[in-house]
């Protein structure tokens, strides 16, 4: 870089200007660990300086590319290296490695085509049996262990040489969309600790939570904000039922005070005192009593790639999911309960995408019917932060009784360790502080294997599950009733 600089003086301002656009692009040096952010500060260094660092401290894992920096073009010493399995002697046949005391044969072989080939047996004496079994061992994902196993069980070891891609397993991520397809970030990410069953201690400001907003469009191909034509029946029915829950606001009479003179009773009073019956000083005021159901519920719904499964020959899950919460909408709005509708899904701990529906202070409108028309199915199930960042939200509610209700349709997971016990033990945890809160977490789950994993998370009474994904949109708003009783 100094020498192109040197040769070429009018190029360092605008070099100058390219470090400081792709510096934003960096990883951040707190989300790395110590080796890695050392790494990071030295590439760093090296790109607002260059020349100024010699060596690149050591991490576990190569950084991230550096685009700006020029390399050489002269390939002609990687064009002479040797095939790795090309010895000395390339026309001698391997008589194999010794190991523990075993020797096998070995040979070399042309590039295996398994739609050609003949096997000749004799069927009066069949001697043996074998099969060839390519492995590609520069991409292969196998445990040396294993490897050294089946190797045991084979007399002779064929090694050939392919240019081919062979077809396999892999494991593969989930890229995030571009920009200008994704919904609307909100700020830059919220840090949040996960818990560590294995140390048995947070993992402080290890995930970060980033608040999404969809508004969808009529590109989507969808009436934004018009209940779909198959729910309306079925939401002019709850509503009726639900208004029945809404507060009435009527007066109270014989009160020892209040707004306004009880003239009913203060006339039977009088009339009592003339007739020689009065029973004493008795409440002669009346009181508006203006009820209100004091309550919060906040609605979390996983919006994992799961939810993208078909249930039937009509519906996925995301389907089911997204009806279920416009009715359940329709129902509370009619009662005139606070609520608020989050989604969430995950790409590994560093994006946890945490969607706004609605929140409490906004009406539910068309706009929020548009919103849960718009949701998608991606991505994996990192339910602990998404739960953690539901209970600050909740916490801010001044209601007696704070609602947590979850809906989702399979157990937490992600990439990285969140799969297994790790991911159970953290969302676990989370609902232990939602408890300490005083809130009241519940779940409402369609997977079948929930009786093996959920009683252990929310307790024996904290959780349902429905048998039957297409009846979930009516289940959902009993329970809720059940739920705030």
């Amino acid at each position: 870089t100094n020498r192109v600089l040197a040769v070429y003086p009018g190029m360092a301002r605008i070099y100058h200007e390219l470090v400081e656009a792709f510096l934003t692009q960096r990883p951040e040096l707190d989300m790395l660990d110590s080796d890695a952010a050392a790494q990071e500060l030295a590439i760093q260094k090296a790109l607002k300086e260059p020349g100024s660092v010699c060596d690149l401290p050591p991490a576990k894992y190569a950084p991230s590319p550096v685009y700006l920096w020029l390399y050489p073009g002269n390939m002609s010493a990687c064009m002479t290296m040797p095939s790795p399995i090309e010895d000395d002697d390339s026309n001698s046949v391997s008589s194999g490695k010794k190991k523990h005391g075993k020797r096998k044969q070995g040979e070399r072989i042309e590039s295996y085509d398994k739609n050609h080939g003949l096997m000749v047996f004799r069927l009066e004496n069949l001697f043996s049996f074998s099969e060839f079994v390519p492995v590609d061992r520069a991409g292969d994902d196998t445990d040396e262990e294993d490897a050294e196993s089946v190797a045991d069980d084979l007399d002779v070891i064929s090694v050939s040489r392919d240019r081919k891609a062979a077809s396999s397993s892999i494991k593969f991520d989930l890229d995030l969309p571009a920009s200008d397809h994704d919904d609307l970030r909100l700020g830059e990410g919220i840090l949040l600790p996960e818990w560590d069953y294995r140390s048995q201690g947070y993992r402080e400001n290890y995930c970060c939570l980033q608040p999404m907003l969809g508004e969808p469009d009529e590109s989507d191909g969808l009436a934004v904000g018009q209940l779909p034509s198959h729910l309306r029946a079925d939401a002019a029915k709850l509503r009726r039922q639900f208004s029945g829950l809404k507060p009435v606001r009527q007066w109270l009479n014989r009160q020892q005070d209040g707004e306004e003179l009880d003239l009913d009773n203060w006339l039977h009073h009088v009339a009592d005192a003339k007739a020689g019956s009065d029973n004493g000083e008795q409440g002669f005021y009346r009181t508006f009593n203006n009820q209100v159901r004091d309550l919060s519920c906040l609605i979390l719904a996983d919006l994992s790639l799961s939810t993208d499964t078909w249930i039937n020959n009509d519906q996925r899950v995301i389907d089911v999911v997204q009806d279920s919460l416009q009715l359940l909408c329709e129902a509370l709005a009619a009662t005139g309960d606070r609520f608020s509708v989050y989604g969430f899904s995950s790409r590994k701990r560093d994006h946890v995408r945490y969607h706004l529906i609605k929140n409490f202070n906004e009406r539910y409108s068309d706009q929020i019917r548009g919103r849960i028309q718009h949701l998608k199915p991606g991505y994996y199930t990192r339910m602990g932060a998404a739960i953690r960042q539901s209970i600050k939200v909740l916490s801010n509610e001044k209601s007696h009784q704070r609602v947590l209700l979850i809906v989702t349709d399979g157990k937490p997971n992600d990439l990285d360790l969140y799969e297994g016990r790790y991911g159970v033990e953290d969302t676990r945890m989370a609902i232990i502080e939602a408890k300490r809160a005083g809130l009241q977490p519940f779940c409402v789950t369609i997977d079948d294997d929930a009786d093996e994993y959920l009683p252990y998370l929310f307790g024996k009474n904290g959780f349902v599950v429905i048998k039957d994904p297409a009846q979930l949109p009516k289940e959902l708003p009993r329970l809720y009733v059940n739920l705030t009783r």
